[in-house]
């Protein structure tokens, strides 16, 4: 079969099938962000065209056709605001959810020096984006008692443990909610690790001393703005197909090892060391540096200095 029957037929279908699951329900996802990903329907095409095996000419056709199908359908998302609710098959035991806000917090203790974040959840919309007088302070919508907020103590040390109890990939059900904001105390150094599924992002993290931050996550948009109130940081993103921003300051070194071939990449006032490297001019002679390992399938990727 020809590469241009493979794309064809596998885009219709696509965009058949995203227009009925629409029509018997409501689904959630960051589609503003999903349109962006278009143009690596372009990418994959040249590829197939460079690829001369007939069947890696198929996949990669195939491939580009299911990028364009979720692209079309989320710009008309975008668009017209068709539809607001989280697509979410749910393996529990189906039973009614109540629904509503639930607000979590533990007391700062000025001996407490070091902190660590672990944050488990599914898909949904998780934000830092403020200091709070407290060690933690967070506010969650969506099913009620689905979160659980654990600490650890150690000497100067704190281990918050912030996890969510049904991390079901997709739902179904009207005006479906999963949105976590959270405010950490700006004394402590941080280390925070984050395992989320399809999910939407915006971490303002400029007024932490802020070590080391993982985030393993789905098909996400994230926005991570890194401040220099610590003189090293470390990030890793382990994604799927993802939109993923990161922001640092311009005084601030930073060196970026990408593993995302069929991603796209822009690193503004960045040098180019080979294929997976790049660096900033000012690394070696900056005070405070910042270390970034993306790994990631077929995504958009951008490092701006700010």
């Amino acid at each position: 079969m020809k590469a241009s029957h493979i794309f064809w037929g596998i885009l219709f279908i696509g965009l058949g099938l995203l227009v009925l699951i629409n029509n018997f329900t409501n689904i959630f996802m960051d589609w503003a962000t999903i349109w962006k990903l278009w143009p690596l329907t372009i990418v994959l095409i040249g590829l197939s065209i460079l690829i001369k095996h007939k069947y890696g000419k198929g996949i990669i056709s195939g491939l580009a056709a299911v990028v364009l199908a979720l692209a079309i359908f989320a710009s008309f998302k975008t668009a017209t605001h068709f539809f607001n609710d989280d697509i979410n098959i749910n393996f529990g035991d189906g039973a009614n959810h109540e629904y509503g806000t639930t607000e979590f917090s533990e007391t700062y203790d000025s001996t407490i020096t070091y902190a660590t974040l672990n944050f488990d959840a599914g898909a949904g919309t998780f934000n830092i984006t403020d200091e709070s007088d407290n060690l933690i302070y967070a506010i969650t919508e969506g099913h009620l008692n689905n979160y659980k907020l654990k600490r650890l103590d150690s000497d100067s040390s704190s281990i918050i443990d912030f996890d969510m109890g049904d991390k079901a990939i997709f739902r179904f059900g009207k005006n479906y909610k999963n949105k976590v904001d959270i405010s950490l105390n700006g004394k402590p150094t941080w280390d925070m690790n984050f395992n989320v599924g399809a999910a939407s992002m915006d971490f303002d993290l400029t007024e932490f001393k802020t070590r080391k931050v993982d985030v393993d996550m789905g098909a996400a948009s994230i926005n991570i703005k890194l401040g220099s109130l610590y003189p090293e940081t470390k990030l890793s993103v382990d994604a799927g197909a993802s939109d993923i921003n990161v922001f640092i300051p311009k005084e601030s070194g930073c060196k970026i090892l990408v593993d995302g071939a069929l991603s796209s990449k822009r690193f503004n006032d960045f040098k180019k060391i080979d294929s997976d490297n790049y660096q900033t001019e000012n690394f070696n002679e900056a005070l405070n540096k910042v270390y970034i390992n993306i790994e990631c399938g077929v995504s958009s990727i951008s490092v701006d200095r700010y």
